[in-house]
């Protein structure tokens, strides 16, 4: 039993046939320029976050600590004001004089 809406179209077929192809040829057109688009856009942001990124090849970095001749210098001159030293042994035992 045929339906009333598709009763008109049994008498025109060819028209709606032509219709129903050009609609699917344009959505067959909409879906591969969006996903060229979409794939266009995807290199693009994959390009701007390569670039941008802190991840690439870096410096040789360099030793935070005071150069060697500074450190020389500081420890002989504390050496010299006696802030540095030997260390010093606690005095010795007492004992009591009887």
């Amino acid at each position: 039993m045929a339906r009333p809406e598709m009763a008109g179209s049994s008498r025109a077929g060819a028209p709606d046939q032509s219709r129903i192809a050009a609609a699917r040829s344009r959505a067959e057109t909409a879906k591969v320029v969006l996903a060229g688009g979409g794939a266009v856009a995807f290199v693009l942001a994959m390009g701007l976050a390569r670039s941008s990124v802190s991840g690439h090849a870096k410096p040789t970095l360099q030793s935070l600590s005071a150069p060697p001749r500074f450190l020389a210098v500081v420890k002989s001159d504390q050496l010299r004001a006696g802030i540095l030293g030997p260390a010093e042994a606690p005095p010795g035992a007492a004992t009591s004089v009887s």
